[in-house]
């Protein structure tokens, strides 16, 4: 094996096939990605601005206005929806994963870094090894001072509406609903530097372990990243509840879900029995 310090000295490494920083970042088209930042950012700039409507839209408000029964029923309806999909995701995963087949683009992106992982030490490609973590620990925490970022200013609109709010009932609602929006946005942003965390731990132990445990390291960070998007764009069902009530707060899961259905789905033209095949 070469040694590290041999770093320094290498000009030039010839990239696999499977381009680690692809299999490391691209989890998710990143047309995609910018898309549902931008609209975390609309929502949360322009959501939470108090205003007065005149007494006629409020009175066609209130008569549009669904009862609380069936707010109540919206609402778990939305929270069983997302539950059980991923409920059945996880299933589906953990089937397909004791028949050493492939069913999800998360399983994918385990299989590609753990294989990664291999490459870099059969090849002593460090240099290579270090550019790519690199440029994925800078791309996790942006997303993740990204998403507290949009708490925090969410957190303060809600916050003048709690002080202004004269109903009781109506201050323990906004008091849920920030928390609804607040824990999978927090629980986003520790997964995604939880990722980074591992990648770092990675790069030291390169160089010093032949043992399968940076393998097992890097498909732990996948796992991260995925529980990281997955739980910021679920926050986007709690903020439309907030701005438009039951109905919104279900129409959003239903469109997640079909979102979700899009990119948790098998990869397709991807070459994945002959990527799989190739180190097994």
């Amino acid at each position: 094996m070469r040694h590290p310090s041999s770093i320094t000295s290498s000009s030039s490494l010839t990239p696999h096939p499977c381009d680690g920083a692809t299999m490391l970042i691209a989890s998710v088209p990143p047309t995609t990605m910018k898309l549902l930042i931008l609209l975390l950012v609309s929502v949360s700039v322009t959501a939470f601005v108090p205003c007065n409507p005149p007494s006629s839209t409020r009175q066609q408000t209130e008569t549009r206005a669904v009862s609380p029964g069936v707010n109540i029923a919206l609402v778990t309806s939305s929270v069983a929806l997302l539950s059980g999909y991923h409920v059945r995701l996880s299933i589906e995963e953990k089937n397909n994963q004791e028949q050493g087949s492939c069913v999800t683009w998360r399983q994918y992106q385990a299989d590609a870094r753990e294989q990664w992982a291999r490459h870099v030490k059969d090849t002593d490609g460090w240099l290579y090894a270090i550019q790519t973590l690199r440029n994925a620990m800078t791309a996790q925490s942006f997303l993740a001072s990204t998403v507290l970022s949009l708490l925090t200013l969410i957190t303060g609109k809600v916050w003048d509406i709690l002080r202004n709010a004269s109903n009781k009932w109506e201050r323990r609602l906004l008091i849920v609903q920030l928390i609804t929006i607040s824990a999978p946005m927090l629980f986003s942003a520790n997964q995604f530097l939880q990722g980074v965390r591992l990648m770092t731990h990675a790069g030291f132990m390169f160089p010093v372990k032949n043992d399968t445990k940076v393998d097992n390291i890097m498909r732990k960070t996948e796992s991260c990243q995925w529980l990281g998007l997955r739980s910021m764009y679920i926050s986007i069902a709690p903020i439309a509840w907030v701005v438009g009530g039951g109905r919104a707060f279900f129409a959003s899961s239903v469109a997640l879900i079909l979102f979700f259905r899009q990119i948790d789905k098998k990869p397709e033209g991807l070459g994945y029995e002959e990527f799989q095949a190739s180190y097994i």
